[in-house]
């Protein structure tokens, strides 16, 4: 859906915050939801609140174009359409941050891990949210919706992972948050 579980929002973002980016990307934009709390507590909060003077850099990847709303052209600096997968190929700058909240689990763990891979080599940190359970799934019509794969905690050991989360979303379910190193130490291309 183009939002997410509220109760996973603060913890979300204390990591995004903890790792003081400065450019951030968003892939699965959804509502906007990231990209508005990012730009509150990145910009807004240090007293840039003019678009004109802001400094952080939120570019965002959304696979489905009816999702598009005012949000993405006032918030975020670049809004990238089209799959995760053929987006990455073409973008030409690295991030200090990724965001993939509530995606992976839309894709088969082959596709997932493929993705992982692609978007670990052109950031510094990948944070990485998905249902511990993942339920059936509709909205709108749009088929990028369903729910293709379970994933544990054991399938990011590959990875070097800096911190896990566990938070409990309703009585049957749980979100599975994780911070995975990326291979880039430089800045913004």
């Amino acid at each position: 859906m183009p939002t997410s579980y509220y109760g996973q929002i603060s913890t979300i973002l204390d990591i995004a915050l903890s790792q003081n980016p400065k450019s951030i990307l968003d892939v699965g934009i959804g509502f906007g939801k990231y990209g508005v709390l990012l730009r509150e507590i990145l910009d807004i909060s240090n007293e840039r609140y003019s678009k004109d003077k802001w400094e952080v850099i939120i570019d965002g990847i959304e696979g489905y174009k009816d999702y598009k709303n005012p949000i993405y052209e006032y918030v975020y600096n670049k809004v990238y359409f089209g799959f995760v997968q053929e987006v990455i190929k073409s973008l030409k700058y690295s991030y200090d941050l990724i965001l993939m909240i509530d995606v992976l689990e839309h894709f088969n763990k082959n596709e997932g891990e493929e993705i992982i891979e692609s978007l670990l080599q052109i950031c510094k940190n990948l944070l990485v949210c998905t249902p511990a359970i993942p339920s059936k799934q509709t909205y709108l019509d749009n088929n990028l919706e369903e729910h293709k794969s379970l994933w544990k905690i054991s399938d990011f050991k590959k990875y070097k992972v800096k911190k896990v989360e566990i938070l409990p979303m309703t009585a049957f379910n749980s979100s599975i948050i994780l911070l995975l190193e990326g291979r880039l130490n430089n800045d913004r291309l």
